[in-house]
């Protein structure tokens, strides 16, 4: 069976249809509650993993390289259970790192900003007019988000197979209608969309043992190949390369690993001024 992602302008909105859906369908529910494990695994305290999916960088708070790393921990627990079938997942921006893999149903919700603006009142006591500024500027907060964490806009419809505005659709027919779409027979899981995912699995894998070591690590996995791609001065290759073969090699299902090393022209212009 399928898998359907669903995310939303609104995680209360997601957070419900989500699990909606999941009831109707009769799949569990991947949420945030991963996150426990992960931060458990990697030894870090798992508020940084809540907040490296909600913040924007900035000088002052978490850096660009440290949300990488976090992200990184967090894409792998959530591609370990999105590699079985019938899981409806929400609240882990899975919608932007699970592209490609045609048995997952991406959904978009997008809420009712009159009702998003009188809930922001009577949490907030603002008046109307700052109610609306300040969910344009939430808005606006995420995108930045979504183009920093991923280079991509989440707004950008062409991301989803579906996007179902709630403005005249009620929740209970968003969520029919989710489900239907979820039996058709393109989102059933075929043997090439089931590699798609097990290689996205393994290199998210490879990737998060890597990053604290070396955190500019591009990864791709085919089978139980692994490439990877860093950046380092030419002194370095040799030794940063054999250090990636052993680390990777020590993930279950790694067989091979091919490393590139790219001349880091950046670091060695900063030396050659020195």
């Amino acid at each position: 069976m399928s898998v359907v992602i669903v995310s939303s302008d609104n995680d209360d909105k997601a957070r419900e249809i989500a699990e909606k859906t999941a009831g109707s369908l009769e799949y569990s529910v991947l949420n945030r509650e991963v996150l426990n494990g992960a931060a458990a695994r990697h030894e870090i305290p798992v508020e940084k993993l809540h907040r490296a999916l909600d913040e924007i960088p900035s000088f002052f708070g978490m850096s660009s390289k440290v949300r990488a790393v976090y992200l990184a921990y967090i894409e792998e627990a959530a591609l370990a259970g999105l590699s079985g079938d019938k899981v409806v997942c929400h609240g882990l921006a899975a919608h932007l790192y699970v592209l490609g893999v045609s048995h997952v149903l991406k959904v978009r919700i997008l809420a009712d900003p009159e009702e998003q603006v009188r809930q922001i009142i009577s949490r907030e006591g603002a008046s109307s007019e700052k109610a609306t500024k300040s969910l344009r500027r939430q808005e606006s907060l995420r995108r930045r988000w979504s183009r920093r964490a991923y280079g991509r806009d989440e707004t950008d419809a062409s991301l989803y197979d579906m996007v179902i505005s709630l403005t005249q659709i009620d929740s209970d027919e968003a969520v029919k209608t989710i489900a239907e779409t979820a039996g058709y027979p393109r989102f059933r899981p075929m043997t090439y969309s089931i590699k798609c995912m097990k290689d996205k699995e393994l290199a998210t894998k490879v990737r998060a043992m890597l990053m604290s070591h070396y955190p500019d690590v591009r990864v791709k996995a085919d089978g139980t190949t692994v490439v990877v791609e860093t950046n380092a001065l030419k002194r370095e290759k040799r030794k940063r390369a054999e250090k990636i073969k052993e680390l990777a090699g020590q993930i279950p299902g790694v067989d091979y690993v091919e490393v590139h090393v790219i001349n880091d022209l950046l670091r060695q212009a900063a030396e050659s001024f020195r």
